[in-house]
């Protein structure tokens, strides 16, 4: 009959399919772990640093917190240190919504900042303004291996294999509007070694 499809070939197709699916997502978990362009190295964040665009048109330029809507993120490094361990992931939260562990104090007008290093295997964490199961809420996400992190509640762990927080980013708004490190990270930033 016409149109058959035999089971040997219909077994070739789902491991072909299976196969070039496992290869994407390989390289997708790669991509992730350092993004293009950046160099590894932590160069220590300090106090009066500007903020400015990791990625995108605006790369390079200071994050504004005119450019930076509520309910929005991006990924950040400080001016001139544009390292991967550098990487934060700076957000732009209902000020009301914000609860301990969230340092307040660094968290001028809803504006908080964290590592955007995973403190799992050290992938690239992003932001899903999309609520889904385990986090009803927008949250911080590494794609790698799923872990989910609360941005309203100091970056706390909500889901997947990570083992602690995201460290948070001491953060000031200067007289342009610009946002500006107030410090250093007071905690290890990305995998713990040991």
């Amino acid at each position: 009959m016409a149109g058959k499809i035999d089971r040997r070939t219909l077994l070739r197709w789902f491991v072909g399919i299976g196969a070039l699916s496992s290869i994407g997502a390989v390289l997708t978990g790669i991509g992730t772990v350092r993004p293009p362009g950046f160099e590894q190295g932590l160069t220590e964040i300090k106090g009066g640093e500007r903020l400015v665009f990791a990625l995108g048109s605006d790369k390079g330029k200071p994050i504004l917190k005119t450019t930076l809507g509520l309910g929005q993120a991006t990924l950040a490094y400080p001016e001139g240190k544009e390292a991967q361990d550098n990487l934060i992931i700076a957000l732009h939260l209902d000020p009301k919504k914000l609860q301990p562990p969230t340092k307040l104090e660094w968290a001028p007008e809803g504006f908080v900042a964290y590592s955007a290093i995973c403190t799992h295997l050290g992938c690239t964490v992003d932001f899903s303004a999309t609520p889904m199961q385990g986090a009803p809420f927008p949250h911080i996400h590494c794609p790698c291996h799923a872990g989910m992190f609360n941005p309203f509640a100091g970056a706390q762990v909500i889901g997947g294999p990570p083992p602690r927080p995201l460290p948070q980013l001491p953060l000031e708004i200067n007289a342009k509007g610009e946002l500006i490190a107030a410090g250093p990270f007071e905690e290890p930033v990305g995998v713990l070694q040991g």
